[in-house]
């Protein structure tokens, strides 16, 4: 099973500027890249992972909307974002994810001074682990730990959990 943890890296943790960066990713990457695009891979209804319904304050047996995307840079994969998000929100204050697109869900989270993000926790994630899966998945190549964090934003008191996994062509790009 994945430990999530409050506790950051260590300073000499070469992920640690970026996995402790407490802006939009989205914008940094921008800055530290000449292309930035989204990908999107995946917007369905399923079940929360196992370490994910706990932390969203939500019953195991209970369907949530799931958007996954790959962002690059210059044309390289370098985060997988996964966000999910009740059904119930979804129609309701969390309305304005369901009409993404391709657009960065930044757009939604940094642009509302009503939004409100959580602290961070951070994992290893695992090639057995569902998002250690998929990432494998996305780069078509085997992948070993990977590095992730995530939050909870708050809109009006309902949560919208994003999970952000470090892909290797990351840490090409300077922070």
């Amino acid at each position: 099973m994945t430990r999530w943890r409050h506790l950051a890296p260590p300073h000499t943790d070469a992920w640690r500027p970026w996995l402790t960066y407490p802006g939009s990713l989205t914008r940094r990457i921008v800055a530290h890249s000449r292309r930035f695009e989204v990908e999107v891979v995946a917007r369905r209804w399923r079940f929360p992972n196992d370490d994910e319904f706990r932390v969203l304050g939500r019953p195991a047996h209970k369907l949530a909307y799931v958007r996954e995307v790959v962002l690059r840079a210059d044309g390289e994969p370098v985060v997988m974002a996964h966000s999910i998000v009740s059904r119930t929100d979804l129609r309701g204050v969390w309305r304005p994810v369901a009409g993404l697109g391709a657009r960065p869900l930044a757009e939604v989270l940094f642009a509302d001074r009503r939004v409100h993000r959580g602290r961070f926790e951070f994992a290893r994630i695992g090639p057995r682990h569902p998002l250690g899966v998929r990432a494998r998945q996305l780069l078509g190549r085997t992948v070993g730990t990977l590095r992730a964090r995530r939050s909870l934003f708050h809109l009006r008191g309902r949560p919208l959990m994003v999970t952000e996994v470090f892909l290797p062509g990351l840490l090409e790009l300077r922070p």
